[in-house]
């Protein structure tokens, strides 16, 4: 089965999903740790809720399933395609209640200098 839908902005780069922080217990020294960025963690919950409106009505994937996912990326500015997957493609695992590793993302166009940035997303599980 295939289905496909559109999530509006672009995704949040890899090398920015993280910040830094400062953690302190009781009254041992403070300790760095990092946590996930609030703006990614947002778009994450937006794609989501796009994804799981999407997502045909029955449909399960079969465990083991291999599903594909082709994107297209319509960005504002440039950015290392694969660095922008891995948010967007954990919120989809999510949306799908599938463990990411069974996706087999293909980036198969990326355009830049668009006022309206978004990500085409084509799911193919495969199954007929």
């Amino acid at each position: 089965m295939r289905w496909t839908f559109e999530i509006p902005g672009q995704p949040p780069s890899v090398n920015r999903m993280y910040t830094q922080i400062i953690l302190r217990s009781g009254t041992a020294a403070p300790y760095r740790s990092v946590k996930k960025d609030s703006k990614v963690a947002a778009y994450q919950v937006g794609a989501t809720y796009i994804a799981k409106l999407a997502k045909p009505t029955g449909w399960t994937a079969t465990p083991g399933q291999q599903i594909r996912i082709y994107l297209d990326f319509q960005l504002k500015r440039d950015a290392d395609a694969d660095n922008l997957m891995k948010a967007l493609l954990d919120a989809i695992a999510v949306a799908l209640n599938v463990n990411d590793r069974m996706f087999l993302p293909c980036t198969r166009s990326k355009t830049t200098s668009n006022k309206d940035p978004k990500v085409l997303v084509e799911i193919d599980d495969g199954v007929a």
